[in-house]
């Protein structure tokens, strides 16, 4: 779906050269997924092939429970960095760990291997929100990966956020929303099964989420094998094409503001790529993060320079050991 973040390693012959794959996920990009459903393609193959859809879990991934006056452990609920390209617009971002070291385990609400991916919006206005006061949008591009199961779920959460404590009390009827009294939820109608993502492959992931009139998408490459899915519902559910201008993007709890605890020694580099139509670098706000999920290791000193990548990006490190002032790199797109 876009440039590979170098990580320095010799290619897999299986999965070509750097340059291979990049040319590869540039093209699916280019051809776009062809309707609403589910697909698959596997390298060397640019052509979507439609597969299964299933319905995706129903576990919620909420907003923060409260604000960090500083960034420091634990990564999330609100503390962390983002892509922001404001006054411009995302209509696609990429997150990817361009740098894993020492992970060996994770475990999230005491079960082993559980975590979440999460590519999350900023907040926005919306028209969705119809009637019901202090509201706000908020889109997440999720990869779900649940512990003992041999299948993990990729779907869209779209949310309708309550501003006030006192949360709403009715959604907007007839538009698919359940209430949970901090806000609205609804996941997208169809989601996709892939194999499972041991975390000491998290260095193999690629995810892509994309905001568009006709239907928001998401996308996940893992290794030689990417999966999509396209929204059978319009962008009316939240109308997040005109209005993404942050993303988050990291490696949390699975879902109901867990933690996602990493061994000790964990050091994982982050990049988020936000497509927005200009080349210039975006700003890399602290705090600015938009779930409530967590994990349990500190930003660090992160790499000194960015690469470029097709599209302008942010670089940013965690680990399991605090070290040295955090920083975020920003880079302009090529």
């Amino acid at each position: 779906m876009q440039s590979v973040p170098s990580t320095g390693a010799v290619a897999n012959p299986a999965r070509g050269s750097a340059a291979a794959m990049d040319s590869w996920h540039n093209s699916l990009a280019e051809n776009k997924l062809p309707s609403a459903g589910c697909f698959k393609a596997v390298y060397p193959s640019a052509v979507w092939q439609r597969i299964g859809c299933v319905v995706p879990p129903r576990i919620w991934f909420p907003m923060p429970r409260s604000r960090h006056p500083k960034l420091g452990q634990t990564v999330g609920d609100g503390n962390d960095f983002t892509a922001d390209v404001t006054p411009h617009v995302i209509s696609m971002a990429i997150g990817a760990f361009p740098q894993v070291k020492g992970v060996t385990s994770v475990q999230s609400g005491g079960r082993t291997d559980a975590y979440s991916l999460q590519l999350n919006s900023n907040f926005f206005t919306t028209a969705a929100c119809g009637s019901l006061s202090d509201c706000v949008g908020w889109s997440q591009f999720v990869y779900e990966n649940p512990p003992g199961a041999s299948q993990g779920s990729l779907f869209i959460q779209d949310w309708l956020v309550a501003t006030n404590p006192s949360g709403f009390s009715n959604c907007p009827p007839g538009k698919g929303w359940e209430n949970l009294g901090i806000g609205c939820v609804q996941n997208s109608p169809f989601g996709v099964n892939l194999p499972n993502v041991n975390v000491t492959d998290l260095g193999d992931i690629i995810e892509t989420g994309n905001a568009d009139s006709s239907g928001d998408s998401i996308y996940m490459s893992v290794g030689t094998t990417e999966y999509g899915m396209k929204n059978v519902q319009g962008d009316g559910i939240t109308d997040l094409s005109e209005h993404w201008q942050g993303a988050e993007f990291n490696i949390l709890g699975d879902g109901g503001g867990d933690q996602a605890n990493f061994n000790s020694g964990s050091k994982i580099t982050v990049s988020i790529q936000a497509d927005d139509g200009v080349k210039k670098k975006p700003a890399c706000p602290a705090n600015s993060g938009t779930t409530g999920e967590t994990n349990n290791l500190f930003f660090v000193k992160g790499p000194a320079k960015a690469p470029k990548l097709r599209y302008p990006s942010i670089e940013f490190t965690m680990a399991s050991q605090a070290k040295g002032k955090a920083t975020c790199a920003t880079a302009k797109g090529k």
